[in-house]
C-alpha cells in the first residue's frame, strides 16, 4: 500500500511539474522560454527519478521495459556530442542552444522518465491539461484584449493578442493539434470505464483546445504570420555544407545554423525581401539536422522516425490496440510530418521524445531482484544524486548567468547604464563562454564612454574612465570573436568599434578594415557589409577602393539603392561624372518617387550632369572618299580550267 501511494505521488509530480507548471509560470521567464522549460524539466526529472529510486530501493525490485526507440535516441545524442566536440566553433553555445546538445540530453532524460512509468494516462492527462491552460489564455487574450495590450510593468510584460506563455503562438497551436487526438482517446477510455464525470471534463478541455487551436491558426494567417527561411534557401545551405567533407559528416555544429547561413546562403537570397536578415534556424527540422549535425545526424533521426512509422503501421493493423495507443502514434506521425514544413523548438522536440517514451510504457517488463544484492541495492538512490548533481552544477551556473544577462537587457531598456554594466559583468564572470554576453558588454562599455565624452567639461577622472571603458569595449569585442570565430555578428561588432575610434586611436582604421574583411569572408554574399567597408574607405577619401566595394555590393543585389547611391558618390568624387550620373539615375528608379530620398538624388544628379564635360566635335576633313560596293567576279570560261594540285595542303582553321 505504501509503495502504491509513493508511486501515485510520483505520477502527480510528473503531471504537475513536468508538463503543467511550465505553462503556468513561464510568463515570469518571457525572455527565455525554451531555457525556462529546460530548467523545469531538469528539476522535475530529478524529483521523479529520486522518488522512483526510493521505490526501487524499498521494494528491492527494478522493473524495466524494452523501448525500441531507446537505441536510435542514444545514437542521436552520440552524433550531437561528436558534432559539438569536433566541429562546433563554440561548444558551450552548442550545448545551450534551444535544440542543441543540451536539449537532446534533457529530451532523452524525459524519454527515460516517462518510459519507466507503467501508466500512460497521467502523462496524457498532463499534456491535455497543459494545452488547456494555453487555450484558456489564448481565448481570454483574443476576446478581452481588443485595443491595447495588458501591461504588467513590474514583470516588464505586455500581453497582446498573439502572446503565448509557450513563447511561440505557432508552437502553441501545434501543441493543441497534437494533444487533441490524445484527449479524444482519453475521453473514450473514461466512457468505457463508466467514468462519466472525467469523460465530461476531458470533453470540455478538448472543446476549449479546439477553440484555442482555431484562434491560433486564425492569428497565424492574419496578424501574426510567421516568417520562415525559404525552403529553397535552406536546401541550398544544407547542400553547400555537404560539399565539405568535414561538414558533410557531422555538420556545422549543433546550434550553429546562423553561422552556416551566413557562410552558405545562395546569391538568390539577396533578391528576397528578407535579404538583410540572419536566420538562426532552418526552414524545417530535417534541413536543420542536415546542416548542423550532417549526414550522420540526419541518418540517426531518420532511423528514429522510421521505427515510429513502422510501428504506427503495425499498431493500426492490430485488432486489439487501445485507442490511447492509436492516438499516441497518430500524434507522433503528425509531429514527424510537421517537421517537414517548419523549424522545431525545444518543447516540440521534447514532445516527440515524451510520446515515444509512453508508446511502449504499458508493455510487460523485466524485473531484477535486489533483495540479495547487498550494497548494490543503494544504486537506485545514488544514481540520480550523482547524475543530477553534475547537471545541476552546470545548469545552475548557466541559469544564474542567464538571469543576470536578462536583467541587464531590462535595465538597458530602462536606460539604466550602471545597472546594465554591473549585471553584464556578473553574467560574464558566471559564464565566460557565450559570445553574445561579450558583444553586449562591449557595446555597453562603448555607450558609457560616449556618454562621458559627451559632457561639456569632462574631468581628468572622466577621461581616465573613458580610456578604460574603450579598452574594455575592444577587449570584450575581441573575446567574442575568439570564443566564436565563425560568428559574423562578433566580427561586425569589432569592426564597428574600431571604426568609431578612428579619430581617437592610432591604427584603428586598419584594424577596422581587417575586421570587416573577416566578416565579409564569413558572409561573402552580404552586400551591406561591403557598403559598410566601402563607407570606411570613402571617409578616408580612398575613392577607388570605396567605389569597387560599392560596385560589388550593387552586383550582389542590383536593386540595393544605397549601394548604387554610394557608388555614384564615389564616382563623382573620383571625377567620373558620366558614370556617376548613370548610377544616380539607377538610384532614382529604386527609391519612391517624390520622397525625400528621390528629391535628394535628383538634386545631386542635376549637379553632376552640369559637371559632365561637353564632348568635343570631330574635326571636319576635305579629303575625298570613294564609296563602293564589292564587285562580283567576271564571267569565266565554260568549261572551267583544271588548276594543278600544287602547294601545301589547306585545312580549315578550328
Amino acid at each position: 500500500m505504501r509503495n502504491k501511494i509513493l508511486f501515485s505521488v510520483t505520477q502527480v509530480i510528473l503531471s504537475l511539474v513536468v508538463f503543467l507548471l511550465p505553462f503556468v509560470f513561464l510568463p515570469f521567464f518571457t525572455d527565455a522560454y525554451d531555457f525556462g522549460k529546460q530548467v523545469f524539466l531538469l528539476v522535475a526529472s530529478f524529483l521523479v527519478f529520486t522518488l522512483w529510486g526510493i521505490q526501487v530501493f524499498v521494494e528491492k525490485k527494478l522493473t524495466f521495459r524494452k523501448n525500441p526507440y531507446l537505441t536510435p535516441a542514444i545514437l542521436i545524442l552520440l552524433v550531437f556530442l561528436a558534432s559539438t566536440f569536433i566541429n562546433s566553433s563554440n561548444k558551450m553555445q552548442s550545448f545551450l542552444s534551444p535544440t542543441g546538445t543540451g536539449a537532446v540530453i534533457l529530451a532523452l532524460i524525459v524519454f527515460l522518465l516517462v518510459a519507466i512509468l507503467s501508466k500512460r494516462k497521467p502523462v496524457i492527462l498532463a499534456l491535455v491539461s497543459g494545452s488547456l491552460v494555453l487555450s484558456i489564455v489564448r481565448i481570454v487574450l483574443f476576446f478581452v484584449n481588443t485595443t491595447s495590450p495588458i501591461v504588467f510593468p513590474s514583470l516588464n510584460l505586455a500581453l497582446t493578442k498573439t502572446w503565448s506563455p509557450n513563447g511561440s503562438l505557432l508552437g502553441q497551436a501545434l501543441f493543441a493539434l497534437i494533444v487533441i487526438p490524445l484527449g479524444f482517446a482519453l475521453m473514450y477510455e473514461y466512457l468505457k470505464q463508466q467514468k462519466l464525470a472525467l469523460a465530461g471534463m476531458i470533453f470540455l478541455a478538448n472543446t476549449l483546445n479546439l477553440i484555442g487551436l482555431g484562434l491560433g491558426f486564425y492569428l497565424l494567417t492574419t496578424i501574426a504570420k510567421p516568417i520562415f527561411l525559404p525552403q529553397g534557401t535552406a536546401w541550398s545551405i544544407a547542400v553547400e555544407g555537404l560539399k565539405t567533407a568535414r561538414f558533410a559528416v557531422l555538420g556545422f555544429g549543433p546550434g550553429e545554423f546562423a553561422n552556416a547561413f551566413t557562410a552558405f546562403k545562395p546569391l538568390s537570397f539577396n533578391a528576397s525581401t528578407l535579404w538583410n536578415a540572419r536566420f538562426g534556424v532552418s526552414s524545417n527540422w530535417y534541413f536543420q539536422l542536415l546542416t548542423e549535425v550532417g549526414l550522420l545526424g540526419l541518418a540517426a533521426y531518420l532511423f528514429f522516425a522510421g521505427k515510429i512509422l513502422k510501428d504506427t503501421v503495425k499498431a493500426f493493423r492490430q485488432p486489439r490496440i487501445s485507442y490511447l495507443g492509436m492516438a499516441i502514434y497518430l500524434s507522433l506521425v503528425i509531429l514527424l510530418i510537421v517537421q517537414l514544413f517548419m523549424p522545431f523548438n525545444f518543447f516540440l522536440l521534447a514532445l516527440v521524445f515524451i510520446l515515444a517514451g509512453i508508446a511502449h510504457s504499458e508493455e510487460q517488463g523485466n524485473t531484477i531482484d535486489f533483495s540479495g544484492a547487498g550494497n548494490a541495492a543503494y544504486f537506485p538512490l545514488i544514481f540520480p544524486v550523482v547524475v543530477w548533481g553534475v547537471l545541476f552544477f552546470f545548469a545552475g551556473k548557466v541559469a544564474l548567468a542567464d538571469s543576470y544577462f536578462l536583467g541587464s537587457l531590462k535595465a538597458s531598456s530602462q536606460n539604466d547604464g550602471v545597472k546594465t554594466y554591473n549585471l553584464q559583468i556578473k553574467a560574464i564572470n558566471t559564464n565566460k563562454s557565450l559570445s553574445n554576453y561579450h558583444i553586449a558588454y562591449s557595446q555597453t562599455n562603448f555607450a558609457l564612454a560616449n556618454a562621458l565624452a559627451g559632457k561639456q567639461s569632462p574631468t581628468d577622472q572622466d577621461r581616465a574612465a573613458i580610456t578604460q571603458l574603450i579598452q574594455q569595449a575592444i577587449r570584450e569585442a575581441k573575446s567574442a570573436v575568439t570564443l566564436d570565430p565563425r560568428n559574423v555578428n562578433a566580427w561586425e561588432n569589432l569592426a564597428g568599434l574600431y571604426r568609431s575610434l578612428i579619430n581617437f586611436a592610432q591604427g584603428a582604421d586598419q584594424w577596422a578594415v581587417s575586421a570587416y574583411q573577416q566578416a565579409i569572408t564569413l558572409d561573402p554574399l552580404n552586400p551591406r557589409l561591403r557598403v559598410d567597408l566601402g563607407g570606411l574607405y570613402y571617409s578616408q577619401k580612398n575613392w577607388i577602393q570605396a567605389g569597387n566595394l560599392f560596385l560589388q555590393a550593387a552586383n550582389l543585389k542590383n536593386d540595393y539603392a544605397n549601394a548604387h547611391y554610394n557608388l555614384a558618390n564615389a564616382l563623382r568624387e573620383a571625377g567620373n561624372f558620366q558614370d556617376s550620373a548613370k548610377e544616380y539615375e539607377v538610384t532614382q528608379t529604386l527609391v519612391t518617387a517624390g520622397s525625400v530620398d528621390y528629391q535628394k538624388v535628383t538634386q545631386e544628379l542635376t549637379e553632376v550632369q552640369k559637371r559632365i564635360p561637353t564632348p568635343t566635335p570631330l574635326p571636319k576633313t576635305t579629303k575625298t572618299e570613294t564609296l563602293s560596293t564589292p564587285v562580283p567576279p567576271e564571267k569565266g570560261l565554260n568549261p572551267p580550267l583544271n588548276l594543278p594540285n600544287e602547294g601545301p595542303a589547306v585545312s580549315p582553321t578550328p
